[in-house]
């Protein structure tokens, strides 16, 4: 791997700096009034408890899970049953230090820790790994409602214990322990919700509402215990976005112009979202003795989606027949780029898509556990699903079919040079159903595209484990076993669409048609809009699928994973210094098996493979207690050996090849099942000063030297058996093939920094005023497709910060945060819903939260809220992958969502 590192400056604002400043100067002034850890028992003896809700309740349990826990973790926690203090359970996980959220559709749904992707984290609920959506392994957050999601906890450095860790981190859900609440509770909450772009398209809604009511109740003298949690998210998602197709020089400009680097195809579309959630959290705990516990949890939701995408796009290749009117040309960092002018001949495209996804997840888990003489014997059963369902459609309208000649002939543009959106100005009205015609206007071969993935997943697993307290040097000791098994399948049909009547382009009747959709955010007043379902039926005829593609889309990977672990306690003085910690060992064995489709030209076949391996992965957690030196002060170290398992979609075992006529030889491109996973050593270094409950500082440093990374490569492969219609008789069965491999790693480190400030330390009259922040630094040597290449790891944003000041007292409560992540290279979904990758630019959002709860009188309880996500309406900006010679870059796309309003009541009983 190329060891160019990637390097970032982290700049603390004067703001931060304050505070940091602030906490270190109230943390011996709240010692002294302390007076002592004997004086603090007297203390707490003569004092009635206070009993603290809301924003600051969060804060004070974060903070202790934190404070307490061996492992270095970060922890988020509800406000109060069924209140996660963000409007989604990603949003609050992203505010933590070192994790970074990216957004899918205008929605914060993948986690990235430590800036690596979200496929090196693992994400638990209740302990238990669960499945994904997605295509590979990367959990999608807005599949868990944050209203029933009681806490978060994230390991950054790994507990043997918890036998599905991650490279960078592992993310635990945790859902409500009816028994620890101790009183009936019940909590309904109401909210309705607005996007501030409005309704784009005529059959959608700009409204929308959530719904969600939870109930926790003990029973037999508080041995039984029942907890109910349902939330519905009813979400309008408004998309208006410009995206570029490629940039290049075009002969078809002026002799003069030849290095003049002009857009070649772009599309302007404006999308409407209707997103629906269900979901449904059950469980019952029994303990019927002090020594015994049972517990049963159940979580199943579902969401559905449905899309609507309207729009105009065009191809100004050079290969097509256009030309350019007034053409302006401006320097860009050394590079001639075209600015302005108007194209003729132009064929653009009016594209009216429908896209329908419905995902389901399950997930079912019984925990046993058994306490007597100081052993602790545990035994935990989990099963989880999930499936999705998509429909993918696309149709064409335009002037006619491609090279007709029925063209636009002043298609007028203006591209800004910073950021920003474009400007078209088209000569002919796109929305006019009497000229705008069903038809291959792009000449692609087809009338409309129909998509249909499909991805399955499953898991279940077994969990054995005993825990002996002792008394001295080692606290306990802990053992245990783990079994999994995974099995994840994708499939996807595709089918062409033919207009009926030999082909010939139709008009859409009247019935179907349906009010203009504005593309005036750039310049284009409107394009004709229909019914894209109605349309299909009446004029079009399905083909059938194409065997090639169906073929290397459809593979299933199962893995059977057997961990077992051992983990000593360790709880002792160092000199003056207390350390306690847990030093443990896993050793983690896979079975893998892979799958998939051989094609070659018309011929499918099936292919299969695998492999078997084991890694063994020591742990080391040390928590120094520094208080006789700085009081209040831990002192944490951290050493691993981690792994992730390579991504599903990479273990395949469809392979696609062929002979080449020339050199007689095989050659070809694929998956590769006999994948291994990443592999690192990482090491932690962190300090935490905390002062009172609801205060403190904390820096840390990390590194991670990962010995192995998977990246594309051409490897030997032996062709033998594989199916070969042409007529060309190979050299030999040995070939080479184009697929993931594993090859030389490389480092990734940082540096974080996160604190938070009750402002009542400070002077009495700000109580009830506070702050919490993080900023983090990472780098990296590693680029993911190998030595010598540019591409930077995805995930991997070089500063991430999150800032937040609050106010809550007296029922009121108001809430501002701010959260930024610098430039980076995320995996999106491409075309045809299939994994992509793109540069995706800085992003700084603001999220705002008013509230006012009444706390006494006949409507105690009851509680007002407003909030505004994405309060500064932040853009979502990409680059095109790499640079023009001189260094600059071109823009790729420009897409808003809106800002989203929510207003509602909570009641609590």
């Amino acid at each position: 791997m190329s060891h160019n590192t990637q390097h970032y400056t982290i700049r603390m604002t004067p703001i931060a700096a304050a505070c940091a400043a602030l906490v270190f100067a109230a943390g011996p002034a709240h010692a002294q009034q302390a007076g002592g850890p004997q004086a603090g028992k007297a203390d707490d003896a003569a004092v009635q408890e206070v009993v603290v809700t809301g924003i600051r309740r969060s804060i004070e349990t974060s903070m202790a899970i934190k404070r307490d826990a061996d492992a270095i973790v970060e922890a988020v926690t509800a406000e109060d049953i069924g209140k996660l203090p963000d409007v989604s359970i990603a949003e609050s996980i992203a505010r933590l230090a070192g994790l970074t959220a990216q957004r899918v559709e205008g929605r914060a749904q993948v986690i990235s820790i430590r800036g690596l992707a979200p496929d090196f984290s693992t994400t638990l609920l209740n302990g238990r790994e669960q499945v994904s959506t997605s295509n590979n392994r990367g959990a999608e957050y807005d599949q868990y409602p944050s209203e029933l999601i009681n806490g978060v906890t994230v390991y950054k450095t790994p507990d043997a214990s918890l036998v599905s860790g991650g490279l960078s981190g592992t993310v635990d859900l945790q859902t409500v322990r009816p028994l620890d609440v101790r009183q009936r509770t019940v909590v309904l909450n109401a909210r309705g919700e607005h996007n501030s772009n409005g309704k784009l398209n005529s059959n959608t809604s700009a409204n929308g509402n959530r719904l969600s009511a939870s109930y926790v109740d003990q029973f037999l003298n508080n041995t039984l215990g029942v907890a109910i949690g349902y939330a519905h998210l009813d979400s309008p998602g408004q998309q208006q976005e410009y995206k570029s197709w490629w940039w290049g020089t075009n002969r078809n400009l002026p002799a003069d112009m030849a290095n003049v680097v002009t857009l070649n195809g772009a599309e302007v579309t404006a999308s409407s979202r209707e997103q629906k959630r269900d979901g449904l959290m059950a469980v019952v705990e029994y303990r019927p003795t002090k020594e015994f516990r049972t517990t049963l949890d159940l979580y199943y939701s579902e969401f559905k989606q449905n899309t609507t995408m309207r729009g105009l796009m065009w191809n100004s290749n050079q290969d097509n027949p256009i030309r350019y009117l007034n053409p302006q040309v401006e320097n860009i960092g050394g590079t001639r780029l075209l600015v302005g002018g108007a194209l003729t001949n132009l064929e653009p495209i009016v594209r009216n898509d429908y896209n329908q996804r419905k995902d389901k997840l399950s997930a079912l888990g019984w925990n046993n556990t058994f306490k007597k003489d100081g052993w602790t014997l545990v035994g935990d059963l989990s099963y989880s699903t999930a499936k999705r369902r998509e429909e993918v459609l696309e149709t064409y309208a335009g002037l006619g079919p491609a090279g007709a000649g029925r063209t636009d002939n002043n298609f007028q543009f203006h591209i800004p040079t910073a950021s920003g959106l474009p400007t078209f100005t088209p000569s002919i009205n796109f929305a006019d159903p009497n000229i705008i015609k069903l038809n291959d206007v792009g000449g692609w071969g087809k009338d409309a595209d129909m998509h249909h993935p499909v991805v399955e997943d499953k898991l279940g697993s077994a969990k054995f484990s005993a825990k002996k307290e002792l008394d001295g040097f080692l606290r306990y000791v802990e053992g245990g076993i783990n079994y999994s098994k995974r099995e994840k399948t994708h499939a996807d049909t595709n089918n062409y669409w033919f207009l009926k009547n030999g082909r010939a382009p139709a008009t859409v009747s009247s019935d179907l048609l349906q009010p203009s959709t504005s593309l005036s955010f750039a310049g284009i007043p409107a394009v004709m809009s229909y019914d894209v379902l109605g349309v299909l039926n009446k004029y079009y005829d399905m083909q059938p699928a194409r065997p090639n593609d169906q073929a290397l889309q459809d593979w299933g990977v199962t893995e059977k994973i057997t961990t077992a672990y051992g983990k000593l306690g360790i709880d002792t003085d160092l000199g003056p210094i207390p350390v306690r910690g847990a030093l443990g060992l896993q050793a983690v064995n896979v079975d893998q098996k892979s799958r998939g489709a051989t094609v070659n030209g018309g011929t499918v076949g099936s292919i299969t493979g695998g492999k078997n391996y084991t890694d063994w992965l020591p742990s080391l957690n040390l928590n120094f207690d520094l208080d006789k030196y700085l009081s209040t002060t831990n002192l944490r170290l951290g050493a691993a050996k981690t792994v992730a398992r390579p991504q599903m979609s990479d273990m395949r075992a469809g392979v696609s090849g062929g002979v080449d006529a020339t050199t007689r030889m095989w050659n070809g491109s694929g998956g590769n099942p006999d994948l291994e996973p990443w592999r690192a050593n990482s090491y932690d270094l962190s300090m935490e000063k905390y002062i009172g409950k609801r205060s403190y500082i904390a820096g840390a440093l990390w590194y991670k030297k990962l010995q192995s990374y998977i990246y594309n490569q051409q490897t030997a492969f032996s062709f033998a058996g594989f199916p070969n219609p042409s007529a060309v008789i190979p050299l030999q069965d040995i070939g080479t093939l184009n697929r993931p491999a594993n090859g030389t790693g490389g480092m990734v480190k940082g540096v974080e920094l996160s604190g938070a400030l009750d402002a009542g330390l400070l002077w009495a009259p700000l109580e009830g005023f506070g702050v919490t922040g993080s900023m983090s630094g990472t780098e990296s040597s590693i680029h993911p497709n190998g030595p010598g290449t540019k591409e930077k790891l995805p995930g991997l944003s070089g500063v991430v910060s999150n800032f937040t000041v609050y106010y809550e007292k007296d029922g009121y409560s108001a809430r501002a945060s701010r959260r930024y992540r610098s430039a980076y290279r995320g995996e999106v979904t491409g075309l045809f819903a299939q994994r992509a990758f793109s540069e995706i630019l800085a992003e700084r959002q603001i999220d705002l939260q008013l509230g006012y709860a009444i706390e006494e009188g006949t409507y105690k309880g009851l509680s007002f809220l407003f909030q505004v996500n994405n309060l500064n309406n932040s853009p979502y900006q990409t680059r095109q992958g790499d640079p023009f010679s001189g260094g600059s870059y071109a823009p790729e796309r420009y897409t808003t969502y809106g800002r989203q309003f929510l207003l509602g009541l909570n009641y609590k009983l």
